[in-house]
């Protein structure tokens, strides 16, 4: 809830996301279908555990 809010208002310049490889068949959503955000991704790195590293920034040139 609070990423949604600070998201929603602009203050995130930057995300770090850590994906896992487990299978749960669902979970939360990270953003809701209504909000959409241009993202470009900087970094990928993936770990010997399987873990996914993965580093979006705020993708200021598109201007879709």
């Amino acid at each position: 809830m609070l990423v949604r809010s600070m998201a929603s208002s602009g203050l995130i310049d930057e995300y770090r996301l850590l994906v896992y490889p487990v299978i749960l068949g669902s979970g939360k959503r990270l953003f809701n279908d209504d909000f959409k955000i241009d993202l470009k991704l900087v970094e990928s790195k993936i770990f010997s555990s399987g873990v996914n590293l993965l580093r979006y920034q705020i993708d200021v040139n598109n201007n879709s």
